[in-house]
């Protein structure tokens, strides 16, 4: 949630549930089993970014008000947020709420250091199919434990720039989620028909934002995408899978309408190319939206799914919190989590226009109002063409050892191929955790 929630920019998810008696879980929540209701008590809240001034207040404030519970939000860690957390659970006094990076899910979950709230939702009889089905199981464990919760997601689209698409006589993309004339060929087709060398203009930027890793593998037939369902494999180093990574590498090395890896090496440079008319299409997350709409003042831009394939599927950033097993108050914290993925909270939180509500109602009601992009309902729509990526015990250790090893494909040094399976052991020894 990036404006008001945060871009995770370059995240993940996924699980699997069975169940637990509600009684029996219940006696180890660590509260005072009252999961509903609310009146005078209080509960400390954690942000990795400030919370005033964002939908993100108002939410907590109407919560307030229809709950009589006093949220004390504790001030944003801007820096190493991560370290701050693990500090604070391990110290025995953490918020009560917190913003959790959803690599971590899994990991906190298997050291017990995050409450299960599935009691909570058994015991209030949650009417779970009013969330976004993909992010709402992805903090379920293969225990059957819900150690997280998802207040929204930020699914991954096709930015483009509608005047450039005009000036190069190219058909649009379609402003539904079809493939129909919207294959990998027809992208790559259009990026062509898109790239001006001599205006150093760019007809597509798909490897940048890491979102596509398992996105593109998955469209392109991938059961599992970057990991196996029990994350103990590396699948992305797989043929297929490779093969995806090559498509899109070889929009630069072989098509050159990609701009090159060695370009795209500073912070928000691909959202800084886009505004200035540099790149015509931008695979990207919603978390994009707030930055064009203020900065892009000259020029028209729209968004629309990614290309089909195989399939035509898209990872989401999932904006997640959780309720620490020593927190003091949970259910308090329960109380202000359910609230914040219902429609009514949802509603509020939308206005950042930053990601998609998990509560299916709220995020119906995503619109364009009169700003870009004109067809901003199918970050809504793909809640119906979700994948995400299998959870690991070690997911950022086995990102630190094979994303800096792929810089030699991105590089046009060596096929993907060829790197992944250079990495492919060390990948899964670090998987074991």
């Amino acid at each position: 949630m990036q404006t008001q929630l945060s871009n995770l920019s370059r995240r993940r998810f996924l699980a699997g549930l069975t169940g637990l008696t509600a009684a029996g879980v219940l006696a180890g929540c660590g509260g005072n089993g009252n999961a509903g209701g609310g009146g005078g008590k209080s509960l400390t809240f954690l942000n990795w970014e400030q919370v005033k001034g964002n939908p993100l207040e108002q939410a907590i404030s109407a919560f307030e008000k229809e709950s009589g519970t006093k949220v004390t939000v504790q001030p944003a860690v801007t820096q190493e947020y991560d370290t701050k957390m693990r500090t604070l659970i391990a110290g025995g006094s953490p918020p009560d709420v917190m913003r959790i990076n959803d690599d971590f899910v899994r990991g906190f979950s298997q050291q017990g250091a995050l409450l299960d709230l599935k009691p909570y939702i058994d015991k209030d009889k949650l009417d779970t199919s009013q969330y976004a089905k993909e992010t709402f199981d992805f903090p379920q464990q293969p225990d059957g434990s819900h150690t997280a919760w998802v207040l929204g997601y930020q699914p991954r689209l096709i930015f483009y720039n509608v005047d450039l698409f005009k000036q190069a006589g190219v058909p649009l993309p379609p402003t539904t989620w079809s493939a129909d004339g919207w294959t990998w060929s027809d992208f790559e087709e259009k990026a062509k028909k898109l790239t001006d060398p001599a205006k150093k203009q760019y007809g597509a930027l798909v490897y940048l934002d890491t979102g596509y890793e398992q996105t593109f593998t998955v469209n392109h037939g991938s059961q599992t995408g970057i990991f196996s369902k029990d994350g103990t494999q590396f699948t992305l180093s797989d043929p297929k899978e490779s093969e995806a990574l090559q498509w899109a590498t070889d929009l630069t090395c072989k098509d050159k309408v990609q701009p090159p890896w060695s370009a795209l090496q500073q912070d928000n440079i691909q959202n800084q190319m886009f505004a200035q008319g540099k790149i015509a299409m931008m695979f990207a997350t919603f978390g994009t939206v707030p930055y064009l709409r203020q900065t892009v003042k000259d020029f028209t831009w729209d968004v629309a799914p990614p290309p089909g394939d195989v399939e035509q599927k898209t990872e989401s950033s999932v904006i997640v919190f959780c309720v620490p097993k020593k927190a003091k108050n949970p259910d308090a914290a329960w109380d202000l989590l359910k609230y914040l993925a219902s429609e009514d909270g949802g509603k509020i939180l939308l206005q950042g226009g930053a990601f998609t509500p998990i509560n299916l109602k709220a995020a119906a009601e995503l619109a364009p109002n009169g700003k870009a992009p004109a067809h901003i309902g199918l970050f809504a729509e793909a809640a119906k063409h979700l994948t995400a990526t299998n959870q690991t015990k070690n997911t950022i250790g086995a990102r630190e050892l094979y994303r800096p090893a792929l810089d030699t494909a991105y590089n046009c040094e060596k096929p993907v191929a060829d790197v992944l399976q250079g990495v492919k052991s060390q990948v899964e020894n670090a998987l074991k955790g």
